[in-house]
This record gives structure tokens, sequence and C-alpha cells, in this order.
């Protein structure tokens, strides 16, 4: 079965957006479902330079790929080609917000932070919990009050932490997978 297509965007590609991709595109096989699925960063400052080994160390941990990765910005056209873009923090997602503005309804792809499929968060439209706070294990920041908009917490970046950040980032992306795969399902059946 065919899917949607969609582009995982954090700052330099290196980390949490290529994990996304790598964990999507294996669970994707094992379902045996398709889609076109990559990653981008918002900032040129990683373009070339291969997965942070320490996300590469825990990606292999986990059985997944860890070879052919180059890091890239991403682009207004790129998103356009794309019908889903996943942000992993509310930085990611205004600067694609900015990004969409510019392109054609028809053109622009649907926007949403990771969170939002991590079962682990009762997402509300403050991207919180019922309470207003984050309700998520693992690394969670809640939306500043200029980001009331924003659906879901953040995905915090491991590159600043400590190896168990990283572990803490594959966890997230892996308990969001299933529903980003059911999204790409949803936006696929929409465009029959």
């Amino acid at each position: 079965m065919s899917l949607a297509s969609v582009v995982f965007v954090c700052t330099g590609n290196i980390c949490r957006s290529v994990t996304a991709e790598r964990v999507l595109v294996h669970h994707l096989a094992d379902t045996g479902a398709e889609a076109v699925v990559d990653s981008a960063g918002i900032s040129d400052e990683e373009a070339g330079n291969p997965i942070d080994p320490r996300q590469a160390r825990v990606l292999a941990a986990a059985g997944y790929r860890t070879d052919d990765h180059v890091a890239r910005q991403i682009t207004p056209e790129w998103l356009a080609d794309r019908d889903l873009a996943v942000a992993m923090t509310a930085r990611h997602y205004r600067a694609l917000e900015r990004m969409i503005s510019g392109l054609s309804a028809e053109a622009a792809p649907e926007l949403r932070m990771l969170r939002e499929f991590d079962p682990r968060v009762a997402v509300s439209a403050r991207g919180a919990g019922a309470d207003g706070t984050a309700v998520a294990a693992g690394q969670v920041s809640a939306a500043s009050a200029d980001d009331d908009d924003i659906p879901a917490p953040d995905v915090e970046d491991p590159w600043y932490g400590e190896f168990k950040h990283f572990e803490e980032t594959l966890e997230t992306i892996e308990v969001s997978v299933p529903g980003i795969t059911d999204r790409l399902r949803t936006l696929a059946a929409k465009s029959q």
C-alpha cells in the first residue's frame, strides 16, 4: 500500500529528524507499506554531515540503519513535494510555517508536531496536558506563552545532553510512529 509523503524537520538533521526518518522507514518495511520518507534541518550548519555518532550508536543498537545519511537543509520547494511536514519543536514549527506561507494552498503540506502522535502526551489546543503542563515521560518542554497555538510539546535536542537523552529521543519517536503511519494512510486516502 502506498501512503502519503512525509519530511521530518529538526535543527541540523543529524539527530531527531533523521532518527524519525529511519524509524518510520523501518516500521513501514515491517508493515509492507510504502511512502516517501525523508528528513532535513532548518539550519545549514550541519549540511553534509552524517548522523551524530551518539545517535547512530543508539539507532544501531536498536536495529535501525545508520548508513548513507547526509544532513540537508529544508527548502520551500521540498515542502511543496510532501503531504506532511513533522516538526520536532515549536521553533521548527514556526520556521516551517513561514516557508509554507509562501506556497499555494494546494502545494502546502499539512504541518504537525511529532509529539502530537505520542500517545503518552495528552494534547490540547495549547500544546500541553489538560492542566496546562506537559504530561509525558522523557524529554518534554511545554510550549511557551508565545506558542499558544503550537499543538504539542517539543522533542528536545539530545545533542546538548547526555547519552540517555539520545535513547529518550529514540523512545519518543518510536511510540509516535504508529500515529504518524495512520496519518499518512489518512492523507493518502484523501488524495485519491
